[in-house]
C-alpha cells in the first residue's frame, strides 16, 4: 500500500500528517521514502498529492479527487505564494513543474537565471546563502516554517504574493479513489485530527476534478511565453 502527503510533509509537522492517516483508518504508515514521481505509477497507490501542474505534465495515471483548503485569505481550494528576497538577479526554483514556485515566480518578476534546487526549502536555503537573490514560496510551506523552523525563514523579506490558483491536490490512481476521497474528507473533520490540522494550515478538503486544474496549465504556457 502506497500512502502519503508529501507537499507540506516538512520536519516539524510530520507528525501531523500521521496522525490524519491514522484518522484515515486504512493501516499502515506513510511513504516518506519513495520519490513522489514513483509512487504516482505504483499499483499499490491509496493516495498521494501533486502540484496541479505534475497532473499535465508528470505523464502519470492518476487524477485528483479532493483540493485542500486552507487557512489562507483567498477562496477555498486555492493557494498562493510569496516573492521573497529581491526582484531581480538569479531565481532558485524547487521544480520546473511547480506552480508554486516556478510559474508563479514567472508572473512576479523577471529573473535573469534559474537554479533547481528540489525543494522549497533548499531555495530559501539558496536566497539565504547567497546562491540566489529571490525565490517564490508557497504560503503554506512558509507559514509551517515561520512557526516550526523560524531561521529558514528569518530575514527574508517578503516582496509580494502571487494571484491565487488551484492547490496541491490529494491524488489517486486513474478511475478509483471515490472511498479514499471520503474517508480523507471524514479524518480532516474529525475532532482527532483538530491540532494536525492547525499545524498544517488544514481546514479540510472539497472535491476536484482535472478540469478545476486547468487554469493552471494555461498559466504555465502564459509565463513561459514570457521568457521567449
Amino acid at each position: 500500500m502506497t500512502a502519503s502527503f508529501p507537499w507540506y510533509d516538512l520536519a516539524p509537522v510530520r507528525w501531523a500528517n500521521d496522525t490524519i492517516w491514522r484518522a484515515v483508518g486504512l493501516g499502515g504508515a506513510l511513504d516518506r521514502w519513495t520519490p513522489v514521481e514513483q509512487q504516482w505509477r505504483a499499483d499499490d497507490l491509496i493516495v498521494s498529492q501533486a502540484c496541479g501542474l505534475d497532473l499535465f505534465l508528470a505523464d502519470a495515471p492518476i487524477e485528483p479527487v479532493l483540493a485542500p483548503v486552507f487557512e489562507l485569505d483567498c477562496e477555498e481550494g486555492s493557494y498562493y505564494s510569496y516573492l521573497v528576497g529581491a526582484r531581480e538577479g538569479v531565481a532558485a526554483v524547487n521544480s520546473l513543474s511547480s506552480r508554486s514556485g516556478f510559474t508563479a515566480l514567472l508572473t512576479v518578476c523577471e529573473p535573469c537565471s534559474l537554479i533547481v534546487t528540489g525543494s522549497h526549502q533548499a531555495s530559501l536555503a539558496a536566497v539565504r546563502e547567497g546562491r540566489a537573490d529571490m525565490a517564490c514560496i508557497d504560503a503554506v510551506t512558509w507559514g509551517i516554517l515561520e512557526r516550526g523552523a523560524p531561521s529558514e525563514v528569518e530575514g527574508l523579506p517578503v516582496l509580494d504574493r502571487t494571484c491565487p490558483a488551484p492547490a496541491p491536490p490529494y491524488v489517486v490512481r486513474r478511475g478509483g479513489g471515490g472511498d479514499v476521497a471520503h474517508l480523507i474528507s471524514n479524518a480532516l473533520q474529525a475532532e482527532s485530527t483538530k491540532c494536525a490540522r492547525e499545524a498544517l494550515l488544514l481546514r479540510g478538503a472539497i472535491p476536484a476534478t482535472i478540469d478545476d486544474y486547468a487554469p493552471i496549465l494555461a498559466e504555465h504556457h502564459y509565463a513561459l511565453s514570457l521568457t521567449t
